[in-house]
């Protein structure tokens, strides 16, 4: 029903590639560990929160569908998006 945009993980790579050059180069911060070692834990913490957010959505969009059976004329897209909402915010999650 409501899908996201699906980012490919090579485009995910490359946006950590270019967020920690930016921050290293000026010497905005100096890293503890090598410059690549750095961009492989941004990307992975970056994927896992695609991911989240992911199941987060899918999980809003189910009870939106549940619950739009039982709520005629109310639009089905604000309802999910008020669900995630409502999720995100029990669970902690920044969106």
């Amino acid at each position: 029903m409501f899908r996201g945009v699906r980012i490919p993980d090579v485009a995910v790579a490359r946006l950590a590639e270019d967020v920690v050059r930016a921050l290293v180069k000026p010497g905005f911060i100096k890293p503890k560990v090598a410059e690549k070692q750095l961009i492989e834990r941004i990307t992975r913490l970056l994927l896992d929160n695609l991911r989240a957010e992911q199941e987060l959505e899918e999980e809003a969009e189910k009870l939106a569908v549940k619950l739009g059976r039982q709520s005629f004329g109310m639009d089905q897209r604000l309802l999910m998006e008020g669900i995630k909402a409502r999720l995100a915010k029990e669970r902690g999650f920044a969106l």
